[in-house]
Order: structure tokens, then sequence, then C-alpha cells
């Protein structure tokens, strides 16, 4: 052969080498951090595998079903925390946190216990006047009263159990989960609710919660999804956290203030001037603004952020009016305590280790019609 055409033939293997090898490399950057998380549901007396069990990660849409031997696979998860769940139909539901640390395929089994008669004096006619009378003020509470909760409908109220205690404590528990489509947002809702109580015009609620993508009619309804979708993120809690990461709370209309722990205070009390309390009164007594760099720490992990508070948060959404205790600040408002002084999110907001944190006032109205999955991503 000339050796011409010898050159040819091994440029053209070099060339065919390279773009394997680029492929290859490719492929394991993609993998690379991630974590595929395998197992098996089975039932913990019997071990018998439960098929097509739902299998996700709580407030997401990241999930998929156990096949018909029980067995799973997640691929393409973050290291770090995560909070994983497991339903299956006439079985406890079972919530477990987990945490990697390295990347590659990680083996964890369920084992589902059979349900039990949920508790409390249960009211079960379905056309019970007094029932009804409740479930208005249960769906009303879940879906908020926002202009989305219009778009938001519940498709199987029956598979609510309500009850009401001697007290006046409105209750309620589903016996499967409990489906809302959000037309506003296009989500279809799963929540398993293991509890909800209704009290003088304060909720609590908890649960689990899965999220679905619905399939929009056309691109028209993608984009108007989209656009709300934005707008339900504005002032949100995964906004302000996002926000706090990025150190830039003032510049997304925030404002933030720490509360001085009275060891540090000149003074104990803040007294109104002229029957106003102004917020000035309180800055540097007993509150300090405070800025997101200094609320937020490195984790253990690139895929993790402390924020760290060993007092109460008040923070402001400057575009928003609303109601707070001072008189020069109409602007929505919002207190948050950290319990055990810190939480765990990811650097997109994402809260993967609550730690107990409460919330109280407009981030805590927060309702299924204008709630984000965890895993939603804005536009970079």
């Amino acid at each position: 052969m000339h050796p011409f055409l010898n050159r040819i033939s091994l440029t053209r293997y070099l060339l065919i080498l390279v773009v394997i090898v680029l492929a290859r490399t490719s492929m394991y950057a993609q993998q690379a951090g991630t974590v595929t998380l395998t197992g098996k549901v089975t039932d913990e007396k019997t071990g018998k595998p439960l098929p097509f069990a739902n299998v996700f990660i709580n407030n997401s849409t990241i999930g998929t079903n156990s096949d018909e031997n029980g067995n799973y696979r997640l691929p393409n998860l973050a290291v770090g925390n995560l909070e994983l769940v497991v339903s299956f139909l006439g079985y406890e539901t079972m919530k477990q946190t987990l945490r990697f640390e390295q990347p590659g395929t990680k083996t964890v089994i369920f084992k589902l216990r059979e349900g039990q008669e949920l508790q409390g004096v249960t009211i079960v006619a379905k056309k019970n006047k007094k029932r009804e009378r409740h479930l208005k003020i249960i769906i009303r509470e879940l879906l908020g009263r926002g202009k989305f909760s219009k778009l938001c409908k519940v498709l199987n109220p029956e598979v609510l159990r309500i009850s009401e205690d001697d007290d006046g404590h409105l209750g309620a528990q589903t016996t499967k989960p409990l489906i809302i489509e959000n037309y506003a947002l296009g989500y279809r809702i799963h929540q398993d609710l293991d509890d909800f109580d209704y009290f003088n015009g304060k909720v609590y609620y908890g649960g689990a919660t899965r999220f679905e993508l619905l399939a929009p009619k056309d691109d028209a309804q993608r984009k108007q999804w989209r656009a709300n979708q934005k707008q339900a993120y504005k002032g949100s809690l995964k906004h302000l956290l996002t926000s706090m990461v990025a150190d830039s709370l003032q510049e997304q209309g925030f404002k933030v203030f720490q509360v001085i722990p009275d060891s540090l205070r000149i003074f104990k009390s803040v007294r109104s001037v002229n029957g106003y309390n102004t917020i000035n009164n309180h800055i540097h007594n007993r509150i300090e603004p405070v800025r997101g760099m200094r609320l937020v720490r490195l984790g253990e992990l690139p895929t993790e952020r402390l924020v760290v508070s060993g007092t109460q948060l008040e923070v402001f959404n400057m575009n928003k009016h609303g109601k707070s205790p001072y008189s020069d600040m109409s602007y929505a408002y919002t207190q948050i305590t950290l319990p055990q002084g810190y939480m765990v999110i990811t650097p997109q907001g994402w809260v993967v280790m609550p730690m107990g944190f409460e919330i109280a006032g407009d981030l805590g109205n927060d309702r299924f019609s204008n709630l984000l999955p965890a895993d939603w991503k804005r536009d970079e």
C-alpha cells in the first residue's frame, strides 16, 4: 500500500479514537457527581414485592414506580441530602432522609407496613352538610385564596377523612393521595396528607408531596404556565433563599433583619415615638440589617449551603405590600425561626434538611395554588 494511503488510514484511526475518547469523557462528565439509587419495595411482614409503588423525592417532580418485582431505579440524583418517599395503596407511607457523600450506585430497600385505621371522630357521609362545609374550608386552606387558586381543582375529595375535636379543631387525613390539578402552573399534585389542623383561622398541615408535569394543550399554554411559574417564584421562599446564597437580597427586593441576642442589646425594650412603632426605633437596638453572605455558610459538600442564625429573622418583600408590626414598613412581612440554629439548602434554594425551621407571616401563607416543586429551575 502507498505510504500516503497509510498516513490517511492512520489519521482516520486517530480521529475515530479521539471521537470515542471525547464521547466517553462527555459521558463520564455527565455521570460524575451524581447518584443512581436502586432498591426494592416489599411488604414488611411477608417480604413479598410491592409492584408499582411510588418512589419519589419529596416536594419534587423526581420519581418513579417500582416494577412488577418491586424493583425501582432513580438515576441522576445530586450528592447530598434528600428525603425519599415510598407509598403504596393500603400501606403506610414511608419517608426517609438519605445522605450521599459520594457519587455512584446506592441501594436502599424499603419494607412497608400495612396501613392502620385512622384515628379521630370521622364524618363519613358523602352528602352530609356538615362534611361539605368542612370540606370547603379544608380545600380553601390547601389551595389558598390567591388568583391561581381559581385554576386549581381537587379531583378526589372523597379520600379525605375529616374529624372535628371537642375543642373546635378541624382535622383531616387522606386514605390515599389527594390529587390536585393546578392549571395555573401546569402540575398535577399528589398529596399524602398525614395531618391537617385548622383552628381560629390558622392552619397546619404536613405530609408527602409529589409533583407531576401536566401536558400543555398547545405552545401558548406552555408559555403561559412558564410565565405563571416565574410569577409564583417571585417573592417565594425559594426566591428568598436563592437570593441569600447569591448575596443579592436587596437587588431581588428583600430586606432581612436579624434579631440581636438579649445579652448584646443596649436597651431591653423599645418604646414607640408619638404612638408610632417605626422600624428605625428597633434597628441597632433590637434588630440589625443583615446581608445574605452573613447568613449562608458552605456545607460539607459542593451541593450544600447552611443558612445559619441563632435568632429570629424578620423578612420584608419590598415588592409586595402587606402588614407588618412597623408603622413605616407596610410590606409583606415574614418571621423565620431556626430552632437548631441552621437549616441545609442547595444553592438553588431547595430546603433539603429543614431542621424544624418555622415560618410565619406572608411566606407561611404559601399554598398549593402557587407552590412550585423543589426542583423547579428559573431561567439563567
